[in-house]
């Protein structure tokens, strides 16, 4: 008989954050069985499922903050992660690439010179109804920050941020969307 994994057990394989390998298995992302109420992994399974991932096409990804250094530092972590960044400095900026072209994820800052993030984020919800914005911001408990949260970006991240986190929103975010 073969031996199912634990959703634990499935995230510590997977090296990912416990939550994100159960939200993956409730959405359907991540092969998983439900068995009594609780999701299941085969190891065999969750090896080709990797796999299949790993020859996929890397995405293209928009980072907005106004911060060089912030910029300097998501476009390497990034880049290492081999997907194409485009980085720039405002959110106006941001509207201008988000015309031209589809981003599979965008980092969006909320303290922006002109048009703040969360009016950003507006406007790239109305140009791109698919777009999956992740907010980082070091005003994770600001009123801005949660004005920005109840537009419907997946996930925010508070800086200083680690380079960690940045990998498991790309690995979450972009798997999830294939």
């Amino acid at each position: 008989m073969e031996t199912l994994m634990t959703t634990k057990e499935a995230a510590t394989y997977l090296k990912l954050n416990y939550m994100t390998v159960y939200k993956l298995a409730q959405r359907g992302k991540i092969p998983a069985t439900k068995v009594g109420g609780n999701w299941r992994f085969k190891k065999e399974i969750l090896d080709d499922w990797i796999a299949r991932e790993a020859v996929a096409a890397r995405g293209d990804i928009l980072v907005v903050d106004d911060d060089p250094r912030v910029r300097e530092v998501l476009e390497e972590v990034i880049s290492a992660q081999g997907y194409k960044v485009v980085a720039v400095g405002s959110g106006e900026a941001a509207l201008e690439k988000v015309e031209k072209r589809h981003y599979d994820l965008i980092f969006l800052d909320l303290v922006l010179p002109g048009i703040n993030g969360v009016e950003a984020l507006a406007a790239i919800k109305e140009k791109d109804k698919k777009a999956v914005v992740a907010i980082v911001t070091g005003y994770g408990d600001d009123p801005i920050a949660m004005e920005a949260m109840a537009q419907g970006p997946l996930l925010l991240i508070r800086k200083p941020f680690k380079a960690e986190d940045i990998r498991e929103v790309l690995h979450v975010v972009i798997r999830a969307r294939r």
